[in-house]
Parts: structure tokens; C-alpha cells; sequence
């Protein structure tokens, strides 16, 4: 579904739709403009709802904002393996402590199932890929699980 200039008001109906849904495993909504809002409609329902496995949201304009969505989202989801969000504005200086504090949900997850994030093409500084390097050194540590993340 990638590239169909869809809206939050789409992606809502498609989250909707993964509520009872065990059959998809892929969502590719990369290139659609579904903003904050978007994300926020959808990692509501992912977050405890879906078989999504692989979640690419690559070039969705879902900026610092949506992907806090996403990161609360991953506290409680067991299945996604697989995140994208390169390109999306994430910034980490414009919203440091809300953007650690993301950072730490990564850490928090005892059951993280995330293998890789693309963060790549946003505009983070090198603290906030420290922050991420730390995060993904901690889930190694304690869960012996390797999550790669790409800048």
C-alpha cells in the first residue's frame, strides 16, 4: 500500500481492520502521508492487537511526535520484528526528553521481539544515536536478543 497518498483517516480504517486480522504480517505504508495522527491511530491497534511482523512507515511524515506513538506502541507489542521509520523528521534535539524516554522504552521491554529500526535519512545528533546504541548494548545484555539498528 506504499505510495497511495494515503491520509490518518486511511491508515485508521486499515488499523481497524488489523484489530481481528492474524493473516497479515506485512504493513508497508511507506510514502504515504499519514502524519502523527496516523501513527497514533495505528500503534493504538498494534499495540495489542495484529500479527504484524514487518512495520514500514518509511517516509510517512510521522515526525518526533508519531514516533513517540510508535515507541509506547513497541512497550506492548510482542510481534513486530521488522520497524521502519527512516525519514520521517524525527528529530532528537527538538524533543530530547520525550525522545530518551522513547529510547528507554527499547530497554524496558523484557520481551522486545525487534530485530532491526531503520532510523536512517531523520535528523538525529550523535547523543541520540549514543542514546540508541546504549539501548540496543542493554537489550543484548540482558536478553542476549541482537537488535541492528541503521542511522
Amino acid at each position: 500500500m506504499g505510495g497511495n497518498n494515503i491520509h490518518a483517516e486511511g491508515v485508521n480504517a486499515i488499523a481497524q481492520a488489523l484489530k481481528d486480522n492474524a493473516i497479515i504480517t506485512t504493513l508497508e505504508l511507506g510514502y504515504n502521508p499519514i502524519g502523527p495522527d496516523g501513527a497514533k491511530a495505528l500503534s493504538e491497534i498494534l499495540k495489542f492487537h495484529g500479527n504484524v511482523k514487518t512495520l514500514k512507515l518509511g517516509w510517512c511524515q510521522i515526525t518526533a511526535k508519531g514516533a513517540e506513538y510508535v515507541a509506547d506502541m513497541l512497550r506492548y507489542n510482542n510481534t513486530i520484528s521488522v520497524l521502519d521509520l527512516g525519514a520521517n523528521g524525527i528529530r532528537d534535539e527538538v524533543t530530547s526528553d520525550r525522545f530518551y524516554q522513547s529510547v528507554f522504552t527499547l530497554k524496558a521491554n523484557e520481551d522486545v521481539t525487534v530485530t532491526s529500526i531503520n532510523l536512517g535519512n531523520n535528523f538525529l545528533t550523535k547523543f541520540g544515536q549514543s542514546a540508541l546504541t546504549d539501548a540496543r548494548d542493554h537489550v543484548l545484555e540482558m536478553t542476549e536478543k541482537e537488535v541492528e539498528i541503521f542511522f
